[in-house]
Parts: C-alpha cells; sequence; structure tokens
C-alpha cells in the first residue's frame, strides 16, 4: 500500500515539473527502519592498502572507479554494452581479453581484437529464454574455470538481482574487482534479497567505491545519510587484498564525474559516518528538467 502511495505521489510530482509549477521539495512517509539499518551496515566503504583508485572508461555514464590493479593477459567479463564500449577499450589497453554480453544490441559499436562478444545476456538461473545464460555457464564455454583474478563488470538495468539470488561463491571468488551499477535500491521489489545479495558479495569481497548516479529523480535520506535509487559499487576480493576498514571517506572522489553531465552530482558525503535511522525517511524530489 505504501509503495502505491509513493509512485502516485511521485507522478503527481513529475507532472507538476513538466507544467513548469515549482514542486513540493520534500515528503515524508512512516516506514520500517530495518531495511536501512541494515543496509548500511553491508555498505560499509574499505581502503585497500597500498593500491590506488583510477578511473576506467568514458568520463560520463559508463566509466567506474576501480583498483589500479591489471595484469596484461588476465580476462574480464562485461556484461550491460549498449552503444558503450570505453569501460572494455580501456581494459582491453591494459591487455586484456575482455568477454562481451548483451542480448539487447545486434552488434558492437566498434570493433577490438581484444573484444568477444556474443548477443547473449545474464541469466538468473530460472528463465527459459535460451539468449540467457548463468555466469557458471559463460565460464565453462570459455574454459575459464582455472582462472583466478578475472573482472567483472555489470550494468544491466536489475537483472543483477536475479543473477546474485542464483551465483555461487565459488563463481564470485574468481573474480579479484567486480564493479556493478545497482539499481532500484530505494524502492526494491523484494528488500530481503537485496540485503542477502550484499551479504553474499560481502562473504567474499569487501566494497571499496560507491557512486551516485545522478539522473535520479529523488532520493531518500535519514539524519542526512543520502540513499539513491542508482548506485555504482565497486568491490575488491577479500583473499587477494588487505584493506583498512577504518576510512574517512567523503564522497564523490575527485575522480568520479557526473553520469549525466548536464545535472548535478549527488554528494554522499561521510558515508562510513554511522547515523541513527529512525521511524522516518524523508523523500527529496529533485527540481530539474529533462
Amino acid at each position: 500500500m505504501l509503495g502505491r502511495v509513493k509512485k502516485k505521489v511521485k507522478g503527481l510530482l513529475r507532472k507538476r515539473l513538466l507544467r513548469g509549477i515549482k514542486p513540493v521539495k520534500t515528503l515524508e512517509f512512516l516506514t520500517s527502519p530495518e531495511y536501512y539499518s541494515e543496509l548500511q551496515d553491508l555498505l560499509h566503504i574499505s581502503k585497500v592498502e597500498g593500491v590506488e583508485l583510477v578511473r576506467i572508461g568514458c568520463e560520463r555514464d559508463g566509466g567506474y572507479i576501480m583498483l589500479n590493479d591489471f595484469h596484461a593477459g588476465d580476462t574480464a567479463y562485461s556484461f550491460g554494452i549498449s552503444n558503450d564500449v570505453s569501460w572494455d577499450k580501456d581494459m582491453a589497453s591494459r591487455g586484456y581479453d575482455v568477454f562481451m554480453y548483451d542480448h539487447t544490441i545486434a552488434g558492437l559499436p566498434e570493433e577490438n581484437p581484444r573484444f568477444h562478444w556474443q548477443q547473449l545476456g545474464i541469466s538468473d538461473g530460472i528463465s527459459s529464454d535460451h539468449r540467457l545464460k548463468t555466469l557458471d555457464e559463460l565460464i565453462k564455454n570459455n574454459r575459464h574455470e582455472d582462472k583466478r583474478s578475472m573482472i567483472l563488470k555489470m550494468d544491466v538495468e536489475g537483472a543483477e538481482w536475479g543473477f546474485l539470488q542464483q551465483v555461487s561463491s565459488e563463481i564470485l571468488s574468481q573474480f579479484s574487482q567486480m564493479a556493478f551499477e545497482f539499481h532500484d535500491m530505494t524502492n526494491p521489489e523484494n528488500p530481503d534479497a537485496v540485503l542477502a545479495a550484499f551479504r553474499k558479495i560481502n562473504s567474499t569481497h569487501k566494497l571499496i567505491h560507491i557512486h551516485a548516479n545522478n539522473y535520479a529523480e529523488d532520493y531518500v535520506s535519514f539524519m542526512g545519510k543520502k540513499y539513491c535509487p542508482t548506485l555504482e559499487m565497486t568491490y575488491a576480493l577479500r583473499s587477494k587484498y588487505s584493506f583498512m576498514e577504518n576510512y574517512d571517506v567523503n564522497l564523490p572522489l575527485s575522480i568520479d564525474n557526473a553520469n549525466t553531465p548536464s545535472l548535478p552530482e549527488l554528494e554522499l558525503g561521510r558515508w562510513n559516518e554511522r547515523v541513527d535511522i529512525g521511524k522516518r525517511i524523508t523523500v527529496h524530489v529533485r527540481a530539474f528538467s529533462y
């Protein structure tokens, strides 16, 4: 019921924005705090000792912050291509063979000798669509079962949740770095599945960076701590790196860039500062035009 009310109010606000009428800037809803309370714990950022962060890919949507720890001759998996291969080109320039998957396009916007593209998508292990494969199937087909320091990038418009529900921790452990774009963070269809996904990732990896996709109509906050609908997150393998837990990070970093350059960045501030989540969230509606 609460979800339907929120969607209705947001729809009315959008109409008012389009008519040029000054919108209501802040709305408050009573809600259960458990989801955001655990999310706050699960999304603690650690700093990798002795390795700097670097931007891979373009200066807008499609670029990701990653560890500057790359090894020529290794392998990367890239899910969700659309018309942007900037991340894949950067990885290829570092000597990686990039295995690329997107079943929604007819071909790549440009070619590269190190690109290996197939018109396939990632599966949650349940769908019967023959174009969707599990990561386990793709790794076996590519004969990568013995590789232990691959790199993963995934931007699949919400299919990441089904992927994380079925993928094993053993498969995830084959990737030294993983960059995701997570969708519907503030309005998940199944909050328990979202929390379970982050618990699974945290068992093998540590979160090392978060960036808010600024193409967002709203965000929620508790005591000034913001949670945005779409978050880019980078993870590093626990068994490969040493981490500093007491990390006073202020987001965004200087190497971050707005996904949509015409809109202001969403500042997440001192992300690791824990706040007391009460019984209310505040939904902020951003006033901008498309």
